[in-house]
């Protein structure tokens, strides 16, 4: 009896056996991968396959790693609360169980929308952050230009250097909410409030360095027409947007 399994939301086989169990062993079907057979009423996910009701012989010597999904000798293996993962993967495993990450099979990868909402929410707190600093700074500036005389040279230096300084402190202060929220709690306020979390494909945290990155990598998405951010609807694997693919980033739906 034939397969058929999914790729990119494209239907791939029919595979044979043999052929499909190659798939597997080499991760071309992960736990994830949504699979297909005939008699079958709907397609099911390979992870739901392997642990209930297999259609294929299953070697009892072998498990599917919850992180890679790739079939595995379990004597490579160690078992945890019903779950295989392979010795390579251990480390990232149990690191994704403290910051209760899901694993590569349970993953949500959050949709355009639902990240257009976050970023609305950044962006309203961001604006009313730098509105009131630079309310502060212009009254500061404007006085000291004020009182050199309006129509002195010194004092239109002074009107442009407010209008630089507010653009200079206005990056600054984006750039330090961007570092302070994603390396506290893996995300920004306005991604906390609807459940997301920005982390490495691994499941891992960003660093500061990969922050400053994927900020101003989204200046290339704003500059594009915002295609970059558009990006993230027709990605129907991980819903990345261009600058999530500049700086290795994934934005994932939280699930406590």
């Amino acid at each position: 009896m034939s397969w058929h399994y999914a790729v990119g939301g494209q239907q791939k086989g029919p595979v044979t056996d043999d052929e499909f169990n190659q798939l597997v062993a080499t991760g071309a079907v992960r736990a994830d991968t949504l699979v297909w057979r005939e008699g079958w009423a709907e397609w099911r996910t390979y992870s739901t396959v392997v642990g209930g009701a297999p259609a294929i012989p299953v070697d009892p010597t072998t498990a599917v790693c919850a992180v890679s999904g790739r079939l595995r000798p379990k004597s490579e293996m160690l078992e945890f609360e019903g779950r295989w993962v392979s010795t390579e993967h251990k480390e990232e495993f149990f690191q994704r169980l403290r910051e209760g990450v899901s694993l590569r099979g349970e993953v949500r990868y959050a949709g355009f929308w639902i990240r257009v909402a976050a970023k609305i929410i950044d962006t309203i707190i961001v604006c009313v952050i730098n509105f009131v600093v630079a309310a502060v700074l212009s009254a500061v500036l404007i006085g000291a230009a004020a009182g050199v005389g309006p129509e002195s040279g010194a004092a239109v230096a002074m009107m442009l250097l407010v209008q630089v300084l507010i653009q200079i402190v206005g990056i600054a202060l984006t750039l330090a909410y961007a570092l302070y929220f994603t390396r506290k709690f893996d995300a920004t306020p306005g991604k906390l409030a609807l459940g997301l979390r920005l982390l490495r494909a691994d499941g891992s945290k960003l660093s500061k360095g990969r922050i400053v990155g994927r900020y101003f990598s989204e200046w290339i998405s704003s500059m594009t027409l915002l295609i970059g951010y558009i990006m993230v609807a027709f990605d129907k694997e991980e819903h990345r947007a261009l600058h999530d693919r500049i700086a290795d980033t994934r934005v994932i739906v939280h699930r406590p």
